[in-house]
């Protein structure tokens, strides 16, 4: 079977098929559309849009946009401090930017619209989540750009900033298959 969902912001197309083949063993080099079938949730865009320019803030209160990340592959996160699935998802998260260190990765998590009663910096350090820098959308920009209304919501892009597919709601960041898909955009 085969899905079809159009993204607001630029006319990409997420394609999800099913069924899912067993995880390949760890040395495997899996492409990128076989390591996007892996990840349970993940929809692989194709003909990606570029991330729109909008613009976040930093812990400092400076404006951002992900030019700033261009050259790395980034997991762009929304989320909220008040949002249940995404205080789960969070340690995953952390996870996952340790796992990958030291290469052109980064996880960029983007607080969206009001928060609980603690900054979303606050709530990282709190829980000991010190590999994440939580950035903030306090207009909820990305999701009025994208038209979404669930948290969280994630896309990965490449080193470009071209969007190359995400997961709308929770996914296992820590997994293999998690894993296995960020290396396969690095090795792109």
């Amino acid at each position: 079977m085969i899905a079809f969902v159009c993204i607001a912001a630029g006319g990409g197309v997420f394609l999800q098929s099913t069924p899912k083949v067993p995880v390949h063993a760890p040395n495997t080099k899996l492409s990128v559309a076989e390591a996007a079938d892996q990840l349970d949730g993940f929809s692989l865009l194709t003909d990606g849009p570029l991330i729109p320019g909008v613009v976040m803030k930093d812990e400092a209160g400076q404006n951002v946009t992900f030019e700033a990340f261009r050259g790395k592959i980034v997991v762009f996160n929304l989320w909220a401090t008040w949002c249940p699935p995404c205080i789960a998802e969070m340690p995953d998260l952390n996870a996952l930017q340790n796992a990958f260190s030291g290469r052109d990765f980064a996880v960029v998590p983007v607080a969206s619209g009001k928060q609980g009663r603690e900054t979303p910096a606050d709530f990282l350090r709190k829980r000991k989540l010190m590999a994440l820098t939580t950035y903030y959308d306090p207009d909820s920009k990305f999701l009025r750009t994208f038209d979404l209304d669930t948290l969280p919501t994630t896309f990965v892009l490449d080193k470009t900033g071209r969007m190359r597919g995400g997961v709308i709601g929770m996914a296992d960041w820590q997994s293999d298959e998690a894993k296995a898909l960020i290396e396969a955009f690095l090795n792109e």
